[in-house]
C-alpha cells in the first residue's frame, strides 16, 4: 500500500508540474455550470475484481456535484494456487462531492465526498467435497466446480484532487483525479451449484482481516481504503 500511495503521489506531482508549465497566461473562469463529466478509472484494472469503469459526474453548483460510476467486472489479475481467477459481475459507486473551488479552472481543485459502495460478483471455483457425510464419515470424495457468489455493501469518506491536463486540452476539458478514502464494508458469500449431498472438506478461505458476523463464515465486515487515478472529460 505504501508503494502504491507513493507512486500516486509522484504521478500527481509530475502531472502538476507539467500542467503548470503548459498553462496559458490567460485564465478561464469556472462559469459553465451546470456541467457533465465522463469518467473512467485508470486503476480499476488492478483491482482484485477488475474491469472497466465508465461513469458520469453532474455538477450543478461550483461547490457541489454527484457522481455515478458503474464498473463491469470480467477478470482478475490475481491467481489462487496458480489458477487464474475469473470473476464476473458489477460494482457501483456513487458519491456526493463538495469542491473547494479555485477561481480559475486551470488550478488543481480539491474535493471531499461520502461514497456508497456496492458489488456483486460470481466466480467459478474448484474444491474437494465429501459426499453423503455423516458423523465425519463420507461415502466418497470428489473434486467439483461450484459457483461462489459475493455481495459487498459499504460506505466511505474520500478526499481527492482534480488536476487539469492543459498540455492535452487547451480548453481545459481533460483532467486527472487522484483520490484516497477510508470506510467499511460488509461481505456476504454464498455457494451454489454444489454436487448433491456434498459438503466441503475444507470450507472456503476468507480474508484474515475480516470480522466474522455472529459466527457465520459467510458474513464478514472489513475496513476498506480505496485509492485510484481517474481520467475525466468535461462535455
Amino acid at each position: 500500500m505504501r508503494i502504491i500511495l507513493l507512486s500516486f503521489t509522484l504521478i500527481l506531482l509530475s502531472l502538476f508540474s507539467v500542467t503548470v508549465v503548459a498553462q496559458e497566461n490567460k485564465q478561464v473562469e469556472l462559469t459553465d455550470i451546470p456541467q457533465f463529466t465522463l469518467r473512467t478509472s485508470l486503476t480499476s484494472w488492478a483491482d482484485y475484481d477488475a474491469g472497466l469503469m465508465l461513469g458520469i459526474n453532474y455538477r450543478w453548483h461550483k461547490n457541489f456535484s454527484a457522481s455515478f460510476e458503474p464498473t463491469w467486472i470480467f477478470f482478475s489479475p490475481f491467481t489462487d494456487g496458480g489458477a487464474r481467477l475469473s470473476p464476473s459481475g458489477i460494482k457501483i459507486r456513487a458519491d456526493l462531492r463538495y469542491h473547494f473551488t479555485k477561481k480559475q479552472r486551470k488550478n488543481p481543485e480539491a474535493f471531499l465526498a461520502p461514497e456508497f459502495h456496492y458489488k456483486h460478483t460470481k466466480m467459478e471455483r474448484e474444491d474437494r467435497f465429501g459426499i453423503n457425510c455423516q458423523n465425519g464419515q463420507c461415502a466418497y470424495f470428489q473434486e467439483a466446480v461450484y459457483s461462489q457468489l459475493k455481495n459487498e455493501v459499504g460506505a466511505l469518506l474520500k478526499a481527492g484532487i482534480i488536476v487539469p491536463m492543459g498540455f492535452i486540452s487547451r480548453k481545459d476539458r481533460v483532467f486527472l483525479e487522484l483520490y484516497l478514502g477510508f470506510g467499511i464494508k460488509q461481505l456476504k458469500f454464498r455457494e451454489t451449484n454444489i454436487p448433491e449431498g456434498a459438503s466441503f472438506v475444507n470450507p472456503p478461505y476468507r480474508s484474515p482481516l475480516g470480522i466474522r458476523n455472529s459466527g457465520d463464515r459467510n458474513r464478514y465486515t472489513l475496513p476498506m481504503m480505496p485509492a485510484g487515478l481517474k481520467l475525466l472529460l468535461t462535455l
